[in-house]
């Protein structure tokens, strides 16, 4: 397990694309099945390209089976990525932002305000799904690469997720939808 570089976009991209398709939330932000994938492509390649790459980390494993995108304490407002890039955003996605405006905003409204590492998301591939892979990922994070007393804050998106973040001692500090979205829960980790 290491940090990724820009050099595996392609991969980061790849692996959370196919590992978020049948997501809960993902499948509620963009329904139609035919262009999911080609969404969820272009937002992952933005936020690691322009955002998780170059303005905080992204863990992977050596064969980019799992891959986790997070953020400092520092780099965590948007504003600069909706400034610069935004506006190129919205054309690759064709317009379809409806429903993942909605999911941010709610997700802002929900975020906590004290500092800490946030963790947007954390992919495995399916046929690697259930080896205890993203939690061996995370728990490699948490432990190795960020620093003692610092805590983290993420938004699980599915029963199955939220089960593996309790696990590793996240704690639920609240539940939400955005609109009539599938249930987001935000989660802390304390690493006391």
């Amino acid at each position: 397990m290491r940090i990724a570089t820009p050099d595996d976009l392609h991969a980061v991209t790849a692996t959370l694309t196919e590992s978020f398709f049948g997501d809960p939330l993902m499948s509620w932000a963009f329904p139609e099945k035919s262009i999911r994938a080609q969404r969820l492509s272009t937002l992952w390649r933005f936020m690691a390209e322009y955002v998780y790459l170059p303005g905080g980390f992204c863990t992977t494993t050596e064969d980019h089976s799992a891959v986790a995108l997070w953020r400092d304490p520092s780099n965590l407002r948007s504003e600069e990525f909706r400034d610069r890039r935004g506006a190129e955003f919205f054309e690759a996605m064709h317009g379809d932002m409806d429903r993942l405006s909605a999911m941010s905003r709610s997700m802002a409204q929900h975020h906590p305000d004290d500092p800490h590492w946030y963790l947007l998301a954390v992919g495995v591939l399916p046929d690697h799904q259930g080896h205890g892979l993203g939690g061996d990922l995370l728990t490699h994070t948490l432990t190795n690469l960020l620093p003692s007393g610092m805590p983290a804050y993420l938004e699980a998106t599915s029963t199955r997720s939220r089960t593996l973040y309790l696990r590793l001692g996240f704690e639920e500090i609240s539940e939400f939808t955005a609109e009539d979205s599938p249930p987001i829960w935000g989660m802390w980790y304390p690493n006391s």
